[in-house]
């Protein structure tokens, strides 16, 4: 039931959402500045003593716009980390285990500096869901810590469960395009976009990319890794081509590619130029056919026997005589028998 009910609120949140990108505001970005009142910028005001990995100024921006026009209002409370679910939308899945123990470590010596953004629950309010802040709940979690600071947000659209996880985690650190892939799959196995032509609308991405970053999702695991750990080397274009390159070669070949692309740091001219020599070696060789025409003691065509390089024939003959048909067949059939084959 809770899924439900979660469900709904996202998918009205995408109704209005695609309603407000028909309109005159046509972005998250034009919706920012029809805030604003026409103003052309957006004051950072996070403090200066801050740590830059916990800025995320894109969406503490955009939140603070909607608060200032009344559109979102936020109340901060400690909330028992045992009630607090994660975002169901968050953008990125893979989680770095050496980056969770350094958070789990600062927050042991510093304790949280930043309150994670959260909303209430939409049947529960007993329950909270993370907009953002997973790797300080994990580190909360790993200190066993029993409660999460929290800035709680009301008045937000659904679909901001994605859209601003997705523009915290990208601040923070290079969102890798198994992140945004995972994040994609979500979108479209819940049921909030039905198509990949929908879900190119509703993340506001060319049709091509989103094609492209859910075929990241069909390589094996052991690529996924190579992927998480190199961001900044294997992004969508490359990673694409080695969807590809791992459809001609198999997990093994590509495997090694991918090591190779690190180790070297192959570009992506380069990656690409690798999968099209693999493809001209395994493109299979054209078979030319010879033809025979068959004519009558006129001379007028009665048909053709085609014979294939590669040992194939095709006999299509009008005869207009059943009887003699028959006897054409029945030679056939005895030069199939001596082969050991039967027509049946």
């Amino acid at each position: 039931m809770t899924k439900k009910n979660f469900s709904a609120a996202l998918n009205a949140g995408v109704t209005r959402d695609q309603k407000l990108r028909d309109g005159v505001v046509s972005s998250r970005f034009d919706r920012v500045e029809a805030a604003l009142g026409g103003r052309t910028t957006l004051l950072d005001n996070t403090p200066a003593g801050q740590p830059l990995s916990e800025k995320s100024a894109p969406a503490n921006s955009y939140i603070e716009t909607l608060e200032k026009a009344g559109k979102v209002k936020a109340t901060y409370a400690a909330w028992p980390i045992d009630k607090i679910d994660d975002n169901p939308l968050n953008s990125r899945t893979v989680y770095r285990e050496e980056l969770i123990s350094a958070r789990a470590a600062s927050m042991a010596k510093d304790g949280q500096l930043v309150p994670a953004l959260a909303a209430r629950h939409p049947t529960d309010l007993e329950r909270a869901i993370l907009i953002d802040g997973h790797y300080r709940k994990q580190g909360a979690l790993r200190n066993r810590v029993h409660t999460l600071d929290l800035k709680l947000l009301e008045g937000l659209e659904a679909i901001d469960f994605y859209r601003l996880a997705r523009a915290a985690n990208n601040e923070r650190e290079q969102e890798t395009v198994l992140d945004v892939a995972m994040g994609y799959r979500k979108l479209l196995d819940e049921g909030y976009a039905k198509t990949n032509d929908d879900l190119a609308l509703l993340v506001e991405e060319g049709k091509s990319k989103v094609s492209k970053t859910l075929a990241v999702l069909e390589l094996p695991s052991s690529i996924h890794e190579f992927i998480s750990l190199y961001p900044q080397q294997l992004g969508i274009n490359i990673s694409y081509e080695l969807t590809l390159y791992f459809k001609l070669a198999g997990e093994s070949k590509t495997r090694d590619l991918v090591q190779k692309i690190v180790d070297e740091g192959l570009s992506f001219q380069k990656v690409k130029a690798i999968r099209e020599g693999l493809s001209q070696e395994r493109a299979p060789r054209r078979t030319f056919s010879r033809q025979y025409k068959v004519s009558d003691a006129d001379g007028s065509s009665i048909g053709a026997i085609k014979e294939w390089g590669n040992g194939n024939i095709q006999v299509s003959l009008a005869l207009n005589d059943r009887e003699r048909a028959e006897t054409y067949i029945e030679a056939l059939k005895e030069l199939l028998a001596e082969d050991g084959h039967k027509a049946i």
